[in-house]
């Protein structure tokens, strides 16, 4: 038997909505109200499971992007240090604008 294709959260999404609105409309069959409310209740379960796997997905991204900001902001600080090692010494009284003659 195959297995059913589960409906993307949009679609899980305007199912809840049209179940609400059978729900609360008087028109709506009261013997099917059962079959509605477990329906709604794996729907919701459905959108439940993709946003946590959506939350999931967003903050692995964020740390990998924190991880390489912080990798790039080191390799400054260490391209600092070293450019300031290799720098000959100032004369005393001296400064780029300011010759000693």
């Amino acid at each position: 038997m195959a297995k059913k294709k589960q409906p993307s959260f949009a679609e899980a999404r305007e199912r809840l909505e049209q179940i609400l609105a059978e729900v609360e409309s008087d028109e709506g069959d009261v013997d099917q109200l059962a079959d509605r409310v477990k329906e709604a209740s794996e729907l919701i379960r459905l959108c439940r499971d993709r946003l946590s796997a959506a939350r999931s997905q967003v903050e692995k991204v964020v740390a990998d992007l924190e991880a390489v900001e912080r990798s790039v902001a080191e390799d400054e600080d260490e391209q600092e240090e070293d450019d300031g090692e290799d720098a000959e010494p100032e004369a005393e009284g001296t400064s780029a604008g300011n010759l000693p003659f």
